[in-house]
């Protein structure tokens, strides 16, 4: 004997919604700590790049929680799920993209630091 369990349209949207409240959190603590370390190496160079991240970080953070406030309101109408416009995602890249660039950077100029005297 089988049993159906009901389920509730609007939750798969909050469970997408609050992972990518989870990813902007990350990439904005990865961000900040990323900076930090490599402020030393590379000096007030990485304070641009910091920035941009962490502005990208608080726009998926924001964008995630607009988008968990009108997914309430139209449970089952996809147009209002987090990844209709694919924002989400392109931002997400482009700050992983920054992030591992400021971290490429620091480990070249530490390796040049250390070959070159």
């Amino acid at each position: 004997m089988s049993s159906e369990v009901e389920r509730d349209p609007g939750m798969q949207q909050e469970r997408t919604t609050l992972a990518w409240r989870r990813t902007g959190l990350s990439l904005l603590v990865g961000s900040l700590t990323i900076g930090r370390l490599t402020l030393e190496t590379l000096g007030a160079a990485v304070v641009i790049p910091t920035v941009m991240t962490a502005v990208l970080a608080l726009w998926i953070i924001a964008v995630a929680l607009r988008e968990r406030r009108l997914s309430r309101e139209h449970p089952g109408e996809p147009i209002f799920s987090v990844l209709s416009g694919g924002h989400l995602p392109a931002a997400t890249t482009l700050t992983v993209v920054l992030l591992g660039a400021g971290i490429a950077a620091s480990a070249m100029v530490r390796f040049a630091e250390a070959v070159l005297p």
